[in-house]
């Protein structure tokens, strides 16, 4: 938690339904659409509700005490989870505190989950860039998931981070 107070001007917490309401009302746009690509006909709450149900780990990541974003990893097998990340548009008028914070965030969940496996929409080009900085390393092949394409990504625990530590 003290590398995220160095790179950026975030606390982390544990979201509270108050908090999902905002997001889900204050979503930003990119997200929205990865999230209808999806899931067609459900409420953007009640898809985070779902994310938020199933995942092992939920975090709030608060900026001025306000919410900015929620992420969490949903378990997919042992030491294997898929982290997702849902933030408001807040997020979007200071996008480089956030991926500063990113890595280590990132490096955060891998203590639970080593491997990090999602599926990267191929036409959010701002979420295939994040990924890629972040670590996550993709497949050539795009898949049909709903709606949209998306490449499968996997973000392996850095080793000599885990030395280091």
């Amino acid at each position: 938690m003290n590398r995220v107070k160095k790179a950026a001007p975030f606390k982390l917490g544990i979201p509270t339904m108050e908090d999902v309401n905002i997001v889900a009302a204050n979503i930003r746009e990119s997200d929205r659409e990865d999230m209808e690509g999806l899931h067609p006909g459900k409420s953007i709450r009640a898809i985070i509700m779902g994310d938020v149900e199933y995942s092992k780990l939920v975090y709030g990541l608060y900026r001025n005490c306000s919410i900015q974003a929620i992420f969490g990893v949903v378990p997919i097998s042992d030491g294997v989870g898929c982290p997702w990340v849902v933030g408001s548009v807040a997020m979007d008028g200071t996008p480089l505190p956030f991926a500063r914070a990113s890595r280590g965030l990132l490096d955060m969940l891998q203590r639970s989950f080593p491997l990090l496996d999602t599926w990267v929409c191929s036409q959010n080009s701002r979420s295939v860039h994040w990924h890629k900085w972040c670590g996550f390393e993709f497949e050539n092949e795009k898949v049909r998931l709903g709606r949209d394409y998306y490449f499968h990504a996997l973000r392996r625990i850095r080793k000599n981070k885990t030395e280091m530590s």
